[in-house]
């Protein structure tokens, strides 16, 4: 950037309220943030700051930059223009010849803009450069018009310049000044808040407080949807910070649902993803996927990042700044920053305010549902089983596949060749509604069973696979009936036996309904949350 000069406008006597130049925003003065911006993009030498100020001059001098001290200066800083500024210039001994006014009221403004500004400037060959904002506005029309008329939405795109920051050529502003220009307008990304009131300046202060947190998340066949979920509800909580999400490009079910929220995602080969997370620079790292390595995590560590992981029982988890698994009852790693055990399982929002069943000596619904993906296609499996029973005893039975599940055409057919009550439900948001009323269920050891807890929903219980088998919870003691499917020549007759039981043996269910009446998860989400956040505290 040869021959380009900062002027940093800095006049006390016109502000937005009182020693706003120097009073602290997020711990650095706005005067400071200015220099330092200007610093990260030219030398020193190519900086100058006008200013009436003493304090702000002296300032400049210990930062090492130029500045012009009149105390007779007067404009307004927010939007002096470049022609006020060139007689000054014109009487110190500074070479230039492009100029860029920036203003330091746009404390938001980032270095990657301004070289990007510059370049097109000087690609374009242009004489003047004017930041613009762009967005979708329905004006106000005073023009009668009819009701519909009105009312119907008309975004039209309004432009509007920016005053953060303008770049003039010297030879416009000494020769042409008088003549029209046709200025090159550049678009931001990004409308940075300009500081005229109190309000801005909190604003800006919220903003300049945000800290980045990367979620890396799994989700495919084989392990499901519940990591996706998981870090979902915890983002949705985060409202102060930024929120990225990464995935590898094996988790294909976990891009398509994380594709349908308003969060960044990044998705990277397997290969290249710990250096992309790395370069997204973020404060801290939430890994929700299973097995972490203690190279990786180490790795995060030293390039300055705080780790979290959730549901991990890899090398990694010993080493990170905390882990929770909320799945194991029963510690099964040595490590005094793990936490264990149901009491920091969470819920969806959506059972936030469901109404957990009270008990009824008759059963009329049973749910069958095996999570996001049923990678062991028990839905189908067990169905036919327990159909002709339910039917017998006048049982409707509601049947629930997620996201990932790949047999629902083929589960259609085998409910339309049953002679019994079976409600079909692929996909829902809303499955609480679906437990509200039922009263038995038969699912997989995931974390459906907690949601099943809280509901009041005695279960019998299949786990997919060796994981889901060290899921202690769910258990006689918490209200369920777990079946070892080691032995799968067996385990057809058991779980309808074991369904039989529970729908005949009305005081062995009113027992199980007992059990896990006592079990609350609705404050646990915040607990959690608050861990992360006394861990984003420790970010300077």
């Amino acid at each position: 950037m040869n021959g380009l000069l900062i002027v940093i406008p800095a006049s006390k006597k016109s502000v937005a309220f009182p020693d706003d130049l120097v009073k602290k925003l997020a711990g650095v003065t706005l005067i400071q943030r200015a220099i330092t911006l200007a610093k990260s993009i030219v030398p020193d030498n190519q900086i100058m700051v006008m200013t009436d100020s003493e304090e702000i001059n002296l300032i400049c001098m210990r930062q090492g930059v130029a500045s012009y001290f009149d105390k007779e200066l007067c404009w307004l800083a927010q939007t002096v223009s470049a022609l006020e500024i060139v007689p000054y210039l014109n009487s110190c001994s500074i070479w230039w010849h492009d100029l860029m006014l920036l203003s330091p009221y746009a404390p938001l403004l980032r270095a990657a803009t301004l070289r990007a500004a510059f370049e097109r400037y000087c690609d374009a060959g242009a004489k003047l450069l004017l930041p613009v904002i762009c967005s979708p506005t329905n004006p106000y029309r005073q023009s009668p018009l009819s009701l519909k008329e009105r009312l119907k939405k008309r975004d039209e795109l309004l432009t509007v310049e920016s005053s953060s920051f303008s770049i003039t050529s010297r030879s416009i502003l000494e020769t042409e000044s008088e003549n029209k220009v046709r200025p090159l307008a550049f678009e931001l990304d990004e409308a940075p808040i300009e500081i005229r009131s109190y309000h801005d300046w909190w604003i800006c202060e919220k903003l300049l407080n945000r800290r980045r947190i990367v979620f890396r998340v799994i989700g495919h066949s084989a392990v499901g949807m519940g990591h996706i979920s998981r870090c979902l509800a915890l983002a949705h909580e985060i409202s102060d910070h930024e929120v990225y999400f990464v995935c590898d490009t094996e988790s294909f079910i976990a891009t398509t649902k994380l594709a349908g929220y308003d969060y960044w995602l990044g998705v990277y080969k397997p290969e290249a993803i710990e250096q992309a997370i790395i370069d997204l620079q973020p404060d801290i790292v939430v890994n929700d996927m299973l097995n972490t390595d203690a190279d990786y995590v180490v790795r995060l560590r030293n390039a300055g990042i705080i780790v979290v992981n959730l549901e991990d029982l890899g090398s990694g988890a010993s080493v990170a700044d905390l882990t929770i698994n909320d799945l194991y009852d029963d510690p099964l790693l040595s490590g005094e920053r793990i936490l264990w055990g149901h009491s920091w399982f969470f819920l969806r929002d959506e059972f936030q305010d469901a109404l957990p069943n009270t008990f009824q000596k008759r059963v009329n619904r049973l749910l069958i549902t095996f999570g996001g993906t049923d990678p062991s296609d028990f839905t189908r499996n067990v169905l036919p089983l327990v159909a002709p029973y339910c039917a017998e005893q006048g049982i409707a039975i509601d049947v629930v596949s997620g996201d990932g599940y790949s047999y629902k055409e083929e589960l259609q057919s085998l409910i339309a060749g049953l002679d019994a009550e079976v409600t079909y439900t692929h996909v829902t948001g809303v499955i609480s509604r679906i437990m509200e009323n039922a009263q038995l269920a038969i699912s997989s050891n995931g974390r459906t069973v907690y949601e099943l807890a809280h509901m009041n929903i005695p279960a019998v219980v299949l786990s997919h696979h060796d994981r889901e088998r060290t899921h202690l919870f769910a258990c006689e003691k918490n209200g369920f009936l777990p079946i070892d499917i080691a032995n799968r020549p067996e385990h057809d007759s058991q779980i309808l036996l074991e369904l039989k039981r529970l729908v005949e043996d009305v005081d062995f269910r009113h027992t199980l309904f007992n059990n896990m009446y006592h079990h609350d998860f609705l404050q646990n989400k915040h607990k959690v949350v608050g861990q992360i956040q006394n861990l984003l505290h420790r970010v300077s």
